[in-house]
């Protein structure tokens, strides 16, 4: 396993070697359409519409090859007809075909992902009505594709971004998590990749506080909303009645609301927050923008059908959504433990002790989140050769490099029995002069180790090394030896 990107440099250069990701029937599809005499582009449309990627790299190429237009291109089907043929061959080079399949975590994230930025431009576009802004499907597009970023990181990172998800809703804001996970902020990302793709410049302009409100002239205009039954006051600022009386304004309000709506539930309070700023940029009552944001929500998905994620809509029909005990209870009966993950993941038959390994993996990532790095290793009784499987946070080349199997004491006492430890300060310093060869150089010497192994079969152990800078928890500790004794069952 490589190591992943970490800060801005890393993911634009990791992005930029990326194609877009695009359905295989329908990309074989559109290269049939272009090598065929009798078709044209209207019917062409739908095919265009059905693959967002595409759409997106043909807006891109109409925007950066069409001379002398006046104003941006916004929407596909301009676009289309601005290149013509010969400019959507040219995007081909730029999308790579994937065989969706629903086991596919990965695909299943980046078309969820997808479906909520339908269901942002749907809410944006009916909150442009509302305000009888001209121009209504560029809102849509402009909120639709300002998230192309977000798609391709569920596609690519799709570790990284689940686990900001589990610390969203944990509470912990958005800043913090994509800090900790990507070592950037997604907005920042996403602009800098957009500037590269040279995308409509409103997109770009769409996260830019040149042309959208700071989070404290977002707390201005929340804060004309007083009341729910009154129309907002109006603001004296005068830049904030230029952004107000903007659309890029509803663009972004409304991908927050759409995401914090499927993460958290339309339940969550900080929605009401967006409400408020959206009632004074249409000087209308709160209960009106609340109604037209789930009149968005429920035609996104009548018209924006997706297998991927159930719509937000559907959540509207609960008569418990708003209830606190309902939504505990809930929550209560949801709970797993780290046990019950890893037996119900271990009944699958036939499973090698590889495949059990890897499980084990993916239930420390769930539950054991202050474990910036892990490593199992295989040690063989017949060979007497211990050997790295699998391995999360390192650099590959750096566990490599180490010879695992030099003289350990310590190593020897966990090829011998099923045993865990907790290593911290000078207990963690003796313990390092133990380890083979130079794996004490990749532990910090103020963090935490913790050490396991146990037999998964005969004559087969595993060891387990858990890293972090920071500290574990007992709690983490007693999960680790919970999860050898089930493994060695």
């Amino acid at each position: 396993m490589n190591k992943s990107p970490f800060n801005l440099e890393e993911w634009l250069i990791f992005l930029k070697d990326k194609k877009f990701p695009v359905e295989a029937s329908n990309l074989a599809r559109l290269k049939n359409q272009i090598k065929s005499p009798y078709e044209t582009l209207d019917r062409m449309r739908s095919n265009i519409a059905s693959e967002p990627l595409l759409a997106f790299a043909i807006l891109n190429e109409a925007n950066k090859v069409v001379p002398n237009k006046r104003s941006d291109i916004k929407t596909p089907n301009h676009a289309a007809s601005m290149i013509g043929m010969s400019g959507i061959e040219r995007v081909l080079d730029q999308l790579e075909p994937y065989e969706y399949s629903r086991k596919n975590p990965e695909q299943n994230s980046f078309l969820k992902e997808i479906q909520v930025s339908y269901e942002a431009a749907a809410i944006a576009k009916r909150w442009a009505i509302e305000k009888n802004i001209s121009h209504i499907d560029d809102v849509f597009w402009v909120t639709f594709f300002r998230n192309a970023v977000r798609w391709l990181l569920w596609f690519h990172a799709n570790e990284q971004m689940t686990e900001i998800t589990h610390q969203l809703k944990k509470g912990i804001s958005a800043t913090q998590a994509e800090l900790e996970h990507l070592g950037c902020r997604i907005d920042e990302l996403t602009v800098k990749m957009m500037q590269y793709w040279q995308a409509p410049e409103i997109v770009i302009n769409s996260f830019l506080t040149k042309h959208i409100p700071s989070a404290k002239e977002l707390q201005s205009l929340a804060n004309l909303t007083k009341h729910a039954d009154q129309i907002p006051g109006f603001s004296e600022d005068k830049r904030l009645t230029i952004l107000a009386n903007g659309h890029l304004i509803l663009s972004y309000c409304a991908s927050k609301v759409a995401q914090e709506a499927d993460v958290l539930g339309w339940g969550s309070k900080q929605l009401v927050f967006f409400y408020r700023v959206i009632a004074a940029v249409l000087h209308d009552k709160l209960g009106k923008v609340i109604q037209a944001t789930h009149y968005g929500a429920v035609e996104a998905a009548a018209e924006f059908i997706s297998d991927a994620k159930p719509p937000l809509a559907r959540q509207l029909l609960s008569p418990l959504l708003y209830t606190k005990t309902s939504q505990i209870r809930a929550t209560k009966k949801s709970d797993i433990t780290p046990e019950q993950q890893l037996r119900k993941a271990l009944e699958a038959p036939g499973l090698s002790n590889k495949q059990k390994a890897a499980l084990v993996m993916k239930v420390i990532r769930v539950n054991i989140r202050s474990a910036q790095h892990t490593i199992i290793f295989k040690y063989s009784e017949s060979k007497g050769a211990l050997s790295p499987i699998l391995q999360y946070g390192y650099d590959i080349e750096v566990i490599k490099a180490i010879k695992w199997n030099n003289p350990s004491t310590t190593f020897d006492r966990l090829k011998q029995k099923r045993t865990a430890v907790l290593l911290s300060d000078k207990k963690l310093q003796q313990v390092l002069k133990t380890l083979p060869d130079t794996s004490d150089q990749i532990v910090d010497d103020n963090g935490n180790l913790i050490l396991a192994s146990t037999p998964v079969s005969e004559g087969e152990h595993h060891i387990y090394w858990l890293e972090t800078r920071k500290a574990f928890s007992e709690n983490d500790y007693k999960i680790v030896k919970q999860l050898l004794t089930i493994v060695s069952q």
